[in-house]
């Protein structure tokens, strides 16, 4: 009839404790260096929003490279629904 289809994969506890400490990780040292750096170029708080900016970033493109197997299909980039 046709081929058969690979079992949909899902995401288990340590996936998705693995994507709550990427963005939490990348949001925080985002703020911690702006704050170091507020605090030594005396800009306070400019370098801290653009900090939260750049971990808000890092943290969304984490977040997309480890969701990514879970909604496409990795190898060629195509959508694969879930069924």
């Amino acid at each position: 009839m046709g081929e058969a289809r690979p079992p949909v994969q899902t995401a288990g506890p340590a996936q998705l404790l693995q994507l709550g400490v990427t963005c939490g990780l990348c949001i925080g040292l985002g703020i911690f260096l702006g704050y170091l750096l507020d605090r030594a170029l005396g800009s306070a708080p400019l370098l801290t929003f653009v900090g939260m900016a750049i971990g808000i970033l890092a943290a969304a493109t984490g977040a997309f490279y480890l969701l990514r197997p879970y909604v496409t299909d990795a190898r060629g980039g195509r959508q694969n629904p879930k069924e």
